[in-house]
């Protein structure tokens, strides 16, 4: 198991690599650079004036020369300093990623409390009334898109009740409950879609399971009918949804771009899409590495579950 992981971390690190060179190539195929996007309105501005800006942030060198670089400084723990918001890097993410995170995760533990019931019951009464209500619900949280149901919680929300999404963000370690309504509303709109793919993938998984073989043992043995489906066939129906779960974890946390710009959350996915825009090189390198990073985290410890999960499985 250890050298196992070991080989894993290693692999890591020429995936990582190898996507970031591949985006830093992207962004300097973008038309346009920085100086280009803040002069994209200004008038009066001549070329020799640019190059000169371009020379203080160092974007007049070779690109390859830049992400030599880059990756230099990111060994070293510099990371650069945004051109758009004029500070470090690493400053700039450590503000917004406990947001996304919280979001992300409060997202997860919605999607789970909603999915693996109505998945289990769906599966476990096919074909009844509860059965196509639990469907019916899954069909619905795919097919309503984020924007529109974070819209309507806002406006009703406000309507009903007097919520208002709160622009400034609140530390849970100094008030929670402002913390909480502050983030249930948009992670509630992100869980119901993860909920939603997650209730599909147990419901289908848990009938191909409850027609194994050895459940059909575990039944001739005289097992009670609890013991059957959340010992035997839950635990091995998990290993699919395992693998979404894993997926969507990182889903959450940095594409949740939508979902923090309409509760006006200013979290990883809002700042790389303002980076990307005004092409600041250091943030969308530095959020990508982030992003990179958890994601392969993310896809070991899927992996490694695995085994808990499925006793034959080895490595």
């Amino acid at each position: 198991m250890q050298q196992y992981i070991l080989r894993r971390l290693i692999l890591m690190i020429p995936t990582i690599l190898v996507i970031t060179l591949f985006t830093f190539g992207l962004l300097r195929i973008m038309p346009g650079d920085f100086i280009v996007a803040q002069m994209a309105e200004a008038r009066g501005v001549d070329e020799e004036q640019m190059q000169i800006w371009r020379a203080e942030l160092g974007l007049d060198e070779p690109a390859i020369t830049q992400y030599v670089k880059w990756v230099g400084g990111v060994l070293t723990g510099d990371w650069g300093t945004s051109f758009w918001q004029n500070e470090p890097v690493t400053h700039v993410i450590g503000r917004a990623l406990p947001i996304s995170i919280e979001l992300g995760l409060l997202a997860i533990i919605i999607g789970i409390i909603i999915s693996l019931p109505v998945g289990v019951i769906s599966a476990v009464r096919q074909d009844t009334w509860l059965d196509y209500l639990g469907r019916s619900i899954s069909i619905a949280g795919i097919s309503i898109p984020n924007f529109f149901l974070a819209i309507l919680i806002i406006i009703y929300g406000a309507r009903w009740f007097g919520f208002f999404p709160t622009q400034v963000y609140q530390n849970p370690l100094d008030d929670p409950i402002a913390n909480l309504k502050q983030f249930l509303p948009g992670a509630f709109v992100l869980g119901a879609a993860l909920s939603a793919q997650n209730m599909r993938m147990l419901r289908t998984t848990m009938l191909e399971t409850l027609r194994a073989d050895y459940v059909r043992t575990a039944r001739a043995k005289g097992l009670r009918e609890s013991g059957v489906i959340f010992r035997h066939a839950f635990r091995n129906a998990l290993i699919p949804v395992v693998t979404l779960l894993g997926f969507q974890i990182s889903v959450a946390i940095g594409g949740s771009v939508i979902v923090e710009t309409v509760f006006g959350m200013n979290g990883i996915g809002r700042n790389y899409i303002a980076a990307v825009q005004q092409r600041d090189y250091p943030l969308v390198q530095g959020i990508l590495l982030v992003l990179v990073s958890t994601t392969l985290l993310t896809n070991l410890l899927v992996d490694l579950s695995y085994s808990w999960l499925d006793p034959r499985i080895r490595y």
